[in-house]
């Protein structure tokens, strides 16, 4: 029953000792760890390699994004179940145990996830428990309710019948496979927080609304199986989500742009969001950060009530 143990990383010397010394205290000698090094320019291959004798690293030779990345790891990957880290988070003591126990007492369950803890920019630690819809499939379409990046542990069957992450993807990967994996297999998520997920800068503009694009496109049958209503609430979402990518790029136009395609789209889904307009407006005039600031609070807040 060996678990292969997926690590994508792009220059993250500064932070990989704490991911790989979170996966060395699980315990388990039947385990093998692969890097999936993303053309890292600076010392990412050694200090993984020192911290971690008998490291399997993939390396790319050009920068191509966390799906690629996963994927060159995933196609070396021996393991019966796979088992995914960002290179930024970390584990707690116990986790692939809990798992691999979970999903041996469950066989018809494809993948198994956990809660996890937050720990924001400001060194908040905010308690995330896992909790369980009655429809992950339906749920997936409107939130990535757990971090599947680095508490998810799937069957290898899984893999080989869903197939790999999608490149065309710079975000939103992660939530795409999810979303594939819902589709065909149950999905259970442990309520104990087994997963540190360490809060970033925002995802890259540009690249968020070019996945975005491509993401909607891709599920738009997808998202009709539960109606047109559903469909226009799960686009109009993902337009404010987005939406709120640039607001905290201080990019005021192009976030309201997607956020009145978000209105438009579903009117009566969040109507709250049209204050963002006038916000907007203000911090442009007078320099201020104050639509940044409740568009990440209202981010966090949203997540918590969505894993209650």
């Amino acid at each position: 029953m060996l678990i292969s143990v997926i690590i994508p990383a792009y220059n993250r010397a500064d932070c990989l000792g704490r991911a790989v010394d979170s996966v060395k205290a699980q315990g388990i000698a039947d385990l093998e760890v692969i890097l999936g090094d993303d053309a890292s320019t600076d010392s990412t291959v050694e200090l993984a390699s020192t911290l971690l004798p008998g490291l399997i690293i993939a390396r790319l030779s050009t920068n191509r994004g966390a799906s690629a990345a996963r994927n060159a790891a995933l196609k070396i990957a021996k393991g019966d179940y796979i088992a995914f880290l960002d290179s930024d988070d970390e584990w707690v003591p116990g986790k692939l145990a809990a798992q691999i126990r979970f999903l041996e007492e469950h066989p018809y369950v494809g993948l198994c996830g956990s809660g996890h803890l937050l720990v924001s920019r400001d060194g908040k630690r905010i308690p995330y428990p896992g909790k369980n819809p009655a429809n992950w499939r339906k749920e997936l379409h409107i939130a990535e309710s757990f971090h599947g990046a680095s508490t998810s542990v799937v069957r290898r069957e899984v893999l080989e019948s869903i197939g790999f992450f999608d490149e065309n993807l710079r975000v939103l990967e992660d939530w795409d496979w999810l979303l594939r994996i819902s589709q065909k297999y149950p999905i259970h998520v442990l309520p104990e927080q087994l997963a540190i997920i360490h809060e970033n800068n925002p995802s890259d503009a540009d690249g968020t609304a070019r996945s975005l694009s491509y993401f909607l496109t891709k599920h738009a049958e997808e998202f009709l199986v539960y109606g047109s209503g559903h469909a226009a609430k799960v686009i109009s979402q993902h337009y404010e989500n987005a939406a709120r990518t640039f607001f905290r790029h201080k990019r005021a136009t192009e976030g309201c742009a997607l956020l009145w395609k978000s209105w438009i789209t579903a009117p009566l889904r969040n109507p709250q969001s049209l204050a963002a307009f006038p916000l907007a407006v203000f911090d442009s005039i007078f320099g201020t950060n104050v639509l940044p600031a409740i568009v990440s609070g209202r981010s966090r807040r949203r997540l918590r009530s969505s894993v209650r």
